[in-house]
């Protein structure tokens, strides 16, 4: 008996995403490419599911789409990932504990900075215009890979 095939709608619902998702990870080569029907509809296997059930925690791990298709490419290669895996994953590590400091800075900076907002609101008249954003002149921000990560994502929608 043959494995049973499954529609790109039934994969959706079973992995709890959209078929626009399933379509765009099997594009950049996350999923391996579809059979297809008689008809032309995508078709995949059960096994195809497990690339998608990895994709979610992988994801909010901070692992990345390109990442992940390097990833999975390797897997259904027959080359063990495992290793590339964990650098990837110690590499975040190194990065979240940086950005964790530069963080932190910053609310250290910013803390004062707030405390001489509270001061010069309280004694502002109630409709006068008190001048807040000259007083960040001076409070360096961390270039932290969150920015440069939301950054990169509206460079790619461009």
């Amino acid at each position: 008996m043959s494995p049973q095939k499954l529609r790109v709608s039934q994969v959706a619902r079973m992995a709890g995403l959209g078929s626009d998702s399933i379509r765009h990870y099997e594009r950049i080569g996350i999923l391996p490419k579809a059979e297809r029907s008689a008809s032309g509809y995508r078709m995949w296997n059960e096994h195809d599911l497990r690339y998608l059930k990895w994709i979610g925690s992988a994801k909010r791990a901070g692992f990345t789409l390109r990442e992940l298709t390097e990833i999975f490419g390797m897997y259904r290669a027959g080359r063990p990932p495992c290793k590339t895996v964990r650098g990837l994953l110690r590499r975040k590590l190194v990065d979240l504990d940086r950005q964790i400091e530069e963080l932190s800075t910053l609310r250290t900076k910013l803390l004062p900075v707030l405390a001489r907002w509270n001061e010069r609101l309280s004694r502002a008249a109630p409709n006068e215009f008190v001048s807040l954003f000259d007083d960040l002149r001076n409070v360096s921000v961390p270039a932290t890979k969150v920015r440069t990560r939301l950054n990169a994502r509206k460079r790619s929608k461009q």
